[in-house]
């Protein structure tokens, strides 16, 4: 029996250091960045249970290095674009036959280009920015009139220009918020809302407060959106490829802000919209506990 029972021992001790060993040599594999790994997940017991936290793990870092590498991607791809075009069009302006006309159209275009690296720059930060939340961040008393009512104004010009008729019905809401953040999401609605009505249209803008939540709508008469466009708008970089949109130019960032920026002060947004018809945003934010 004692013989038997130091057979036992020892067969089980080689099989967990056998399971420990296959553990141990997946951790290796994801450092070089080799997310397919094999374990003992049949097992009934604690490395069983240790295995499968472990593949759970493997599983979400091999998503963020997907993210991470496709974001990189467009990244590079969006910057890569204007900067080719403004080389370009620099060479251009260096011929010595160039007329002053077509001077003066390259150098437009040149602006236009380090205009959008810059707005390109600027969201990245504010990406980059919400990526690093972890846990609480500075909030403070956020005047919902006061905001919206200074964003339209700042593109009260464009709305002109393009014949937009504009009705607010905006209630007096405060929220505790982060100002900075919050207001890049009136700013990226408000604009979308103008870019994408064509000359002569509408947009609506309320805000009123419904029991503990700031509830904002901005609508627009503008061009609308497919089905499929609604399931990836909030996505980085996605751009809607279709004829409709090829004058309308964007970093592909704006949205996938204003998501990110609702879910870290635990709201939620709703898209409606009908293509040829106009969209709807609807959102909602916390009014928070504003004795704090």
């Amino acid at each position: 029996m004692i013989v038997m029972s130091v057979l036992a021992v020892v067969l089980l001790a080689r099989q967990i250091v056998k399971a420990v060993s296959v553990i141990t040599e997946a951790t290796k594999d994801v450092q070089d960045e080799n997310f397919a790994v094999s374990l003992p997940l049949k097992r009934r017991d604690e490395i069983g249970q240790l295995a499968r936290n472990f593949k759970e793990m493997t599983d979400k870092l091999e998503e963020t290095d997907t993210i991470r590498k496709q974001f990189i991607n467009d990244v590079s791809h969006d910057f890569q674009t204007p900067l080719q075009n403004i080389k370009g069009y620099i060479d251009l302006l260096q011929e010595d036959t160039l007329k002053d006309e077509e001077k003066q159209r390259y150098m437009k275009i040149i602006r236009k280009e380090t205009d959008r690296l810059s707005a390109l720059t600027k969201q990245l930060l504010i990406v980059t920015s919400l990526d690093s939340i972890e846990g609480d961040f500075d909030k403070e008393p956020v005047h919902l009139e006061e905001q919206i009512k200074n964003t339209i104004q700042n593109y009260r010009w464009l709305m002109m220009e393009k014949g937009i008729s504009l009705h607010t019905h905006i209630e007096p809401v405060t929220i505790l918020a982060n100002k900075q953040f919050i207001d890049k999401v009136w700013e990226n609605l408000i604009s979308n809302a103008i870019k994408y009505t064509m000359n002569d249209g509408e947009i609506r803008i309320t805000v009123k407060k419904e029991r503990d939540e700031a509830v904002i709508k901005i609508a627009d008469t503008g061009i609308g959106m497919t089905e499929q466009d609604k399931q990836y708008i909030f996505e980085r970089f996605y751009r809607v490829d279709d004829a409709r949109h090829a004058s309308i130019e964007g970093t592909g960032l704006g949205l996938a802000i204003v998501q990110d920026v609702i879910a870290v002060h635990k709201g939620s947004i709703l898209v409606e919209s009908t293509l040829g018809e106009g969209t709807t945003f609807t959102v909602r934010l916390p009014i928070g506990d504003l004795k704090t």
